[in-house]
């Protein structure tokens, strides 16, 4: 697998911090159909809140995908994506800002 990054793909990111792309609840739903466009797998999730000018970390919204390569094998990009978006959709605080790890499987 090789990192799929997120710079110079034609669907905006509601938020650049510090370069990092950073994505609303919505917008994140939007790129799981970019990653699906382009066979794209999610590796991983991490969630922020902007508070005081900081990124501060949501526990409760950080998953990882990687036990999906061993268990799904050559469907992992889309197992990995139909999981992103159960974990995306169960996310009830709509203040949530989502990093993204994508690889090309």
């Amino acid at each position: 697998m090789k990192d799929f990054g997120l710079m110079g793909i034609k669907l905006e990111p509601t938020l650049l911090w510090g370069g990092t792309p950073l994505f609303s609840l919505d917008d994140a739903i939007k790129l799981l159909g970019f990653c699906e466009q382009n066979d794209a797998a999610v590796l991983g999730i991490e969630g922020f809140k902007i508070a005081g000018g900081k990124r501060v970390p949501d526990m409760d919204c950080i998953a990882d995908f990687s036990t999906l390569v061993a268990v799904a094998g050559r469907e992992f990009p889309t197992a990995s994506r139909e999981a992103a978006k159960l974990f995306i959709e169960s996310i009830a605080d709509s203040d949530v800002f989502l990093e993204f790890v994508l690889v090309k499987a």
